[in-house]
């Protein structure tokens, strides 16, 4: 597979708020004042631990998939680091949100933790969140990362590192089957169209009896449900792009496309018969895949991490992946693909950015990455491991069906940096597509009338942060957010940004 060039930043959330105003703590290492409306930045000498100080490292992030290795790397680094205590917490995504950015607004944020979803990097750093990792981390360790791993905007500002990415950015929203469940239902094709698959669904749900069903889905993370229904939507043409992104079609939203009312029509039409799981409403992603692997569907759709906690968790389980299914016409487009972006940095606050530093460099290095590629379900952002190490029969299935699957769809903050002021100054528009869909898997809600309302709102809000990002100086426009010459069966290379 060929890592393509990273982009995508998500809109800032978290923007609403001024972590200044509310007392978060400014590091020695940028101290800032005001003169005016003008902020200078002024470096300091870096951190640097005494030897045989006593350091509690706390890391926070809410990688559940790989928990294992990391309690075990944790174990390693204290013993070869006397001294360090690492406090290791994982949390689901939507928790840790919540969690660490109450944290970060109270002064008491952890050593190390990633970008949460929906917030950019140049916000994080505006708010001094972060501080720069090519302050702490030499040449050699961002040299040993695969071409294109980092961007100005994505995990760069004013060409200071902030953040790395966790994975090579494979898509999550492949279909994982369950061929015990499918084989006593006596499904012996796989599906490949929306029609198809609702048939399989409905032939596994009445086979089962209330012992397994089509399909498991995870109704307690909308983050899950709305990567579903957009890569749906995407195989039937629509360009809503990455749940990240602000997207432009025809200087219009595209959350109300015709693709994507097809994609909740056919979803709810899987609800209606019956084919999902009765759970689903009430199941965060972890959850859902630990029913699968007890033989209550056929089919869940979540990303490669799977694998590995599968294999170690249940080992008796016999699964394979195949492709998102597409419309009964035929594929309008791929599924919509980002490479890898901002993951853990080293917080402001920490008293020991040095130690967090060593942690990353552990993170980061051959031993470890090796061992989550060995385990299946993980691509490094390091080629050289997964050209060594990448063994296991389905991830390597999983893998050869991202690069058909998928492709990289434009990032406007790749065409234009400054575009990056946009996500900040725009707030998310609630209920958003998982929302949605939501109501959907709880049969309580008219969804075509939600997609509407959505679609305006979001395009009255987009509209204004343009605005608001233009008269605050930054030279952007809606045309920074529109691709004419984006077509969703291919990828959007770096030289199309200049002919669009």
């Amino acid at each position: 597979m060929v890592l393509r060039r990273l982009g995508a930043a998500g809109i800032a959330a978290a923007a609403a708020f001024s972590l200044a105003a509310c007392g978060l703590s400014v590091s020695t290492r940028d101290q800032v004042t005001e003169a005016g409306t003008e902020t200078t930045a002024v470096e300091q000498e870096k951190i640097k631990t005494k030897e045989g100080e006593k350091v509690t490292l706390r890391v926070v992030d809410w990688s559940d998939s790989t928990k294992a290795r990391r309690e075990a790397f944790n174990k390693k680094f204290m013993e070869e680091n006397p001294g360090v205590t690492v406090e290791y917490t994982v949390l689901t995504a939507d928790q840790f949100k919540e969690s660490v950015i109450s944290s970060i607004k109270s002064g008491d944020a952890p050593d190390l933790f990633p970008l949460p979803s929906g917030v950019n990097i140049n916000t994080a750093v505006e708010e001094n969140w972060f501080v720069p990792l090519t302050d702490y981390l030499g040449e050699d360790f961002f040299a040993q990362f695969a071409e294109g791993s980092f961007n100005e905007g994505v995990t760069n500002v004013d060409g200071k590192v902030y953040g790395v990415p966790e994975a090579a950015n494979i898509v999550n929203t492949l279909i994982f089957y369950n061929k015990t469940v499918l084989e006593d239902a006596g499904v012996t094709e796989l599906p490949a169209t929306w029609s198809e698959f609702k048939e399989a669904c409905e032939t596994v749900t009445k086979a089962g009896g209330g012992k397994y069903y089509g399909l498991i889905d995870s109704g307690a993370q909308t983050n899950r449900l709305e990567l579903f229904i957009r890569s749906l939507a995407s195989t039937a043409g629509a360009k809503c792009g990455d749940m990240s992104q602000i997207i432009l079609v025809d200087g219009k939203s595209p959350l109300n496309s015709d693709a994507m009312r097809s994609a909740f029509a056919f979803y709810d039409s899987l609800v209606k018969g019956g084919c999902i799981h009765p759970d689903s409403i009430t199941l965060k992603a972890p959850e859902a895949r630990a029913l699968f692997a007890q033989n209550q569907a056929a089919f869940i759709c979540q990303g490669a991490w799977c694998i590995s906690t599968w294999k170690t968790e249940n080992p008796d389980l016999d699964f394979g992946v195949m492709a998102m299914p597409v419309p009964d016409s035929g594929a309008k487009g791929k599924l919509p693909h980002i490479s890898a972006t901002a993951w853990m940095g080293i917080s402001a606050n920490s008293k020991h950015p040095d130690v967090a530093a060593r942690y990353l460099e552990g993170l980061y290095s051959e031993d470890y990455q090796s061992g989550l590629v060995e385990d299946g379900g993980f691509v490094s952002v390091i080629n050289s491991v997964n050209e060594k190490y990448m063994t296991d029969e389905q991830m390597l299935e999983y893998y050869k069906l991202n690069d058909e699957a998928a492709v990289l769809v434009p990032d406007p903050i790749i065409g234009n940096p400054q575009a990056a002021t946009v996500y900040a100054a725009a707030a998310t528009v609630s209920p958003g597509l998982g929302e949605i869909l939501q109501g959907v898997l709880a049969q309580s809600v008219d969804y075509e009338a939600q997609l509407a309302d959505l679609a305006e709102k979001t395009q009255a809000e987009w509209e204004g942060a343009i605005q608001k990002a233009a008269d605050a100086g930054a030279d952007v426009g809606p045309e920074d957010f529109s691709f004419a010459n984006w077509e969703p069966m291919t990828d959007y290379t770096s030289d199309m940004y200049e002919s669009r």
